[in-house]
């Protein structure tokens, strides 16, 4: 019956208007109409209004249409409305007499207008809060890597070079990135942006949205989270940016990207993406060494970020700052080029850090004091003749500081450690990952290690100590 239906629509004459001889068969009733002319199917409007009140497929208990000829009419109406399609459909919309196909398009019309509103409305709300970042550095230090629009030195563990750099040579910009104005204080306004926009910086010059340019000073820096928190003048600062709540956002959730691609001269730019995953980790290498040294909870988005975009805002569709914008995968470790895999730091993150940064200029995180290296980097052979152990994950500890939590709990070098409060260890990232997001400054930990083949246990109270 498919079939003849098919057939039916295939033999109809769009330049005569006719369809003769052919059959419409209506699924539900099994009935057949015969020799319908398109001409007949013109209804005067007190006709159509009547056909409404009666319900224009109105059956009676036999499943008999009462009026078999009004059906036909209507039925090559609809199909004509159908085959005019999305160029002119709701030309005829008193065909149907209804109004839906009508209703339906101007309410359309409105959600499409009420959404770019809505973008409108945040873009502008947040755009005066994000800014341009300038770093200078002494012309001897600049690489070729700078001018691709980003610095691309490699962070230390131990925190920012910028007060350590070389003080000679004539100083010239050597990469630029993006900031957001999260707070005003007074003539003081502070500005979040990553670590590495700054990093090894010997000046930072902060251009405004309205082209202002001024002096930044570091407040602090955090080369875990990658965060760094600066301050200036507040004289013609326009607006502040507020942070939504980063736990509480949902893959699908529309997202704005807003910062300064490439260079200065693209500053404001905005892209618009939605959340594509939250949680998400990736591995950081910080000091370069090919080793992973943090896991980084990230959000990922599929707005568009490019190297300058490094510290700017990503925004949801209220204005509000979700995260701030780090890094991207252009390429995976297999060569094979990707698109639209970006990521930023969750807000709640950046407010816990720029508030930690702000009072001390530093972040105090719990720590044990020993110096590790992960066994699956290790020669296994030789992990397991030298040190006794049959394991392929835990950390080594290759060094115990004096006067630290490890020290006073007996840990020793070359224990391995293999759990913490019940949690596996699989490498040197997931103690830091432990150590920074489960537990607080003070709090006592069982830690359970191996010692020339045997399995022991003990209770490290964990302490303050500078991580950067």
């Amino acid at each position: 019956m498919e079939d003849k239906k098919n057939n039916n629509l295939e033999n109809y004459n769009t330049s005569d208007n006719n369809i003769d001889n052919e059959e419409f068969v209506n699924n539900d009733n099994k009935q057949e109409f015969q020799d319908i002319n398109y001409n007949d199917a013109e209804y005067t409007e007190a006709e159509y209004r009547e056909l409404d009140e009666k319900n224009r497929f109105e059956f009676d208990d036999s499943q008999q249409p009462k009026d078999s000829r009004n059906y036909g009419k209507l039925f090559l109406t609809v199909f004509a409305a159908f085959a005019l399609g999305a160029t002119s459909v709701f030309g005829a919309q008193a065909v149907m007499g209804t109004g839906k196909a009508l209703t339906s398009s101007v309410t359309a019309t409105k959600e499409d207008k009420d959404n770019q509103k809505t973008t409108v409305n945040a873009i502008s709300k947040a755009k005066d809060a994000v800014v341009s970042i300038v770093n200078y550095q002494s012309a001897s230090n600049n690489n070729l890597d700078s001018i691709l629009g980003e610095n691309s030195s490699k962070r230390s563990k131990y925190g920012s070079s910028n007060r350590d750099s070389n003080n000679s040579g004539d100083l010239k910009p050597a990469s630029s990135g993006s900031g957001v104005i999260y707070k005003k204080s007074g003539n003081t306004a502070y500005i979040v942006t990553n670590n590495h926009v700054v990093n090894g910086a010997k000046k930072l010059s902060v251009i405004l949205s309205d082209g202002t340019n001024v002096t930044a000073e570091v407040v602090g820096t955090d080369v875990w989270t990658d965060l760094a928190v600066l301050k200036i003048k507040a004289d013609n600062v326009k607006t502040t940016m507020d942070f939504a709540d980063s736990d509480k956002i949902a893959v699908g959730e529309t997202a704005f990207a807003i910062g300064s691609p490439l260079d200065v001269t693209l500053s404001n730019t905005v892209t618009k993406g939605i959340v594509s995953a939250v949680n998400r980790q990736i591995p950081m290498d910080i000091d370069g060494d090919g080793v992973n040294d943090w896991n980084q909870t990230v959000i990922q988005t599929d707005a568009a970020i490019n190297p300058g975009n490094s510290g700017g805002a990503l925004i949801n569709n209220e204005g509000k700052l979700i995260g701030i914008n780090e890094s991207k995968i252009a390429k995976a470790s297999n060569n094979v080029s990707a698109e639209g895999i970006g990521f930023g730091i969750p807000s709640n993150e950046v407010k816990l850090i720029t508030e930690q940064l702000e009072k001390s200029g530093k972040v105090m995180r719990p720590a044990l004091g020993v110096q590790l290296v992960s066994v699956n980097t290790l020669d296994s052979d030789t992990v397991q003749s030298q040190l006794n152990f049959n394991g392929k994950q835990g950390v080594v500890i290759r060094s115990v500081e004096s006067n630290t939590p490890a020290a006073q709990a007996g840990l020793e070098k070359y224990d391995i450690i293999t759990k913490i409060n019940g949690q596996e260890i699989k490498d040197v990232a997931s103690v830091r990952k432990y150590l920074f997001e489960k537990t607080k400054i003070g709090d006592t930990i069982k830690v359970t290690y191996y010692r020339n083949g045997k399995e022991r246990t003990a209770n490290v109270v964990v302490q303050a100590l500078n991580t950067r």
